[in-house]
């Protein structure tokens, strides 16, 4: 059996690749065992409620890591005129 190699750089990337592994798996599993007259029909259902929710791991995925390396300065207290911290705006 042929085996692949993949690098991922994050723990993210990995399970994003591990989820995209294993919805085509479900896929080729409906496909296979789906009645006949019903395959295309199983797959897109398929495609459609599990494809959507890996789309949504990724975006969700990717847009985590931007905030999480996303320098962000820190908020300090708004201060008055003499540095006492303002009470109640």
């Amino acid at each position: 059996m042929p085996t692949l190699t993949i690098e991922y750089r994050t723990e993210a990337e990995r399970l994003i690749l591990e989820q995209a592994l294993a919805f085509y798996a479900q896929l080729r599993h409906v496909g296979a065992t789906a009645p006949d007259g019903t395959v295309l029909a199983a797959c897109e259902r398929v495609a459609l409620d599990s494809g959507r929710q890996l789309v949504r791991d990724a975006l969700a995925s990717a847009v985590q890591e931007r905030a999480d390396t996303t320098d962000r300065p820190k908020k300090s207290p708004a201060r008055g005129a003499k540095g006492n911290v303002r009470a109640g705006s």
